[in-house]
């Protein structure tokens, strides 16, 4: 029987518009080795982006993770998350 091991997990921040205008993601700082390291960086991005998108941001959770959450007045909602590269990969 062959069983399928992944190897260390890595994380990155990513934000991603949920809704209104289309963006590109923007990536943010990693990669990370836990989720608890790159915790700092859903903050520091998701308050980056509400300062550029002239809006409003805060934090959540999600699924045991923070989640960003920026809106903006032109009626874009990002979601800034941590994503571990194996969730990238499945993505793309």
């Amino acid at each position: 029987m062959h069983i399928l091991t992944l190897g260390p997990v890595g994380y990155v921040v990513m934000a991603e518009v949920l809704l209104g205008p289309a963006a590109e993601p923007v990536l943010g700082g990693g990669p990370f080795c836990s989720i608890e390291c790159a915790t700092p960086e859903v903050c520091d991005l998701a308050v980056a982006l509400g300062i550029e998108e002239q809006g409003v941001s805060y934090l959540a959770s999600h699924m045991d993770r923070p989640v960003g959450v920026v809106v903006s007045p032109r009626g874009r909602m990002w979601a800034v998350q941590i994503l571990s590269v194996h969730e990238l990969a499945s993505n793309g």
